[in-house]
Order: structure tokens, then C-alpha cells, then sequence
């Protein structure tokens, strides 16, 4: 496994993340009072993928807590590597509840991330993951990334698509603390894709189950869809403001 990919296996901090999940899930429930539908569609055993949109900072761990089993969830190793305090804190708290923490620089660290969650799914348990990569830049719904593909289609574990609505409101981009507002979390029904099993290295197949998948999520969130990746449209609006800022102290 590569180095700048790591997880825990199953049994460590066992009892930390059951503390972690009966003292959040209290306050998330009574506060925030999110409109939960679909649970009854998550496997009572065996290996499972969640896909989900992704709207704000706390999206996983929002699934996470709502989520009857545990969830090993994919995210950026940024989250562990922060500066500070603060940062020291949030590494800690990602790494107890079992982050799979993905360095997304190169091809060959993504994938020993896919593999880490081929790993954990043949042990029999939950992944999680955001199918855009990145947040919506604007409350749409965009391309998915085949990662997910990847991983359904190696492991044979069913997808179960989520669609979150309004959390973006919960906690908005750049905000410093969580605003109490409702949000809802639904999940679909499992799919599987009993003809392109086997066909991860196929990238047509792969496409094509990830086109499946988030036309489920779209379904699910009600949100627009855009046929452009999340991160390309972030990417073009960084360079934007860049060359403003350039030119203004020019």
C-alpha cells in the first residue's frame, strides 16, 4: 500500500468510533434534525458502496453518523495534514473514524487509495465516497469520477446511491462554524451491474456504470446536471480570479 494512502483495519479504535458516533449522532438528530429515507436499502451484511453527492465540508461525516454500519469513507489526505491546533484535532478525529486517506497528486496514489477500499470491501465491510471528487461549486450536480466504478466493479459489492439536499446550507463553502438548518439524506435502492462485472479495465464500462450510478443520484438530490467535472470548473475559476488579481496589482 503506498505510504501516503493509510486506513485502519477494522478492529483498531473499534471502541473510540462507537463513542465518536453515540455522542455526534445525539446532537446531529436533536439540532439539525435531518429527513433521513432509504435506510432500509443498506445491506444488514457484507460489503456495500455508498455514492454520494457532495455539497459541504461535512457530507461524510453526516453519512457516516446516519449510516447504521460503519463506513470507511474516501477523502483527501489534505484533511489529515492541516496546520494547527485545529488541524492536529480534525486529523485525529478523520483518522478514528477510519478515513481512507487518498493523496490525489498522481495517478499511481489514487489508485493504491481504490485499492485500499478493494481491501476493506473484500473484508466484508462499508466505503463511502463523493462520485464528483470534489464539492459542487455551485449546488449542481456534475460529472462523476469512475473511481467509483472501479471499485464496484472489481470488488462486485452493490452501490447504494445517496442524494444529500441542503447541507450546503448546514455548513456553506468557507464558513468557520455549522449553521443549524435541516437537510435531508436519501438512499436509493442497491444496483448492480452484472454485465460489466469484471470489466473494471474497461474504460467504457466504467463510464458507463458511473452514468448509471449518478443519474440515480440526480433522481435522488433533485439536483441539475452538469456534463463537466467539478474540479475543471474550480480549476477554470481559480485561474479567473488569479489573472484579476494579477492585473489589479499590475
Amino acid at each position: 500500500m503506498n505510504a501516503r494512502t493509510k486506513t485502519f483495519r477494522y478492529g483498531d479504535l473499534h471502541m473510540l468510533r462507537m463513542l465518536l458516533r453515540r455522542l455526534l449522532l445525539i446532537p446531529l438528530r436533536l439540532v439539525l434534525r435531518p429527513r433521513v429515507t432509504g435506510l432500509e436499502n443498506l445491506p444488514a451484511s457484507g460489503p456495500f458502496i455508498i455514492a454520494a453527492n457532495h455539497l459541504s465540508f461535512f457530507d461524510s461525516i453526516f453519512i457516516a453518523l446516519l449510516t447504521p454500519r460503519h463506513l470507511y469513507f474516501i477523502g483527501k489526505q489534505g484533511w489529515l495534514t492541516m496546520p494547527g491546533l485545529k488541524g492536529r484535532l480534525q486529523g485525529v478525529f478523520f483518522r478514528a473514524v477510519g478515513m481512507i486517506s487518498v493523496d490525489s497528486t498522481s495517478g499511481s496514489a489514487t489508485m493504491a487509495g481504490l485499492e485500499t477500499s478493494l481491501r476493506i470491501l473484500r473484508e466484508g465491510h462499508g466505503v463511502g465516497v463523493h462520485i464528483e471528487g470534489t464539492r459542487s461549486p455551485d449546488g449542481r450536480l456534475y460529472k462523476g469520477n469512475t473511481g467509483t466504478a472501479w471499485i464496484a466493479l472489481s470488488s462486485g459489492a452493490p452501490v447504494v446511491p445517496c442524494g444529500l439536499v441542503g447541507t450546503e446550507r448546514v455548513h456553506p463553502a468557507g464558513a468557520k462554524r455549522l449553521h443549524v438548518a435541516r437537510f435531508e439524506a436519501h438512499f436509493g435502492a442497491p444496483m448492480a451491474f452484472p454485465e460489466h462485472i469484471g470489466r473494471a479495465s474497461d474504460r467504457r464500462a466504467r463510464r458507463a456504470v458511473t452514468s448509471m450510478i449518478t443519474q440515480e443520484i440526480s433522481a435522488l438530490s433533485g439536483q441539475e446536471y452538469v456534463d463537466t467535472y467539478a474540479a475543471t470548473v474550480k480549476s477554470r475559476a481559480e485561474s479567473v480570479a488569479h489573472g484579476r488579481a494579477a492585473e489589479s496589482g499590475a
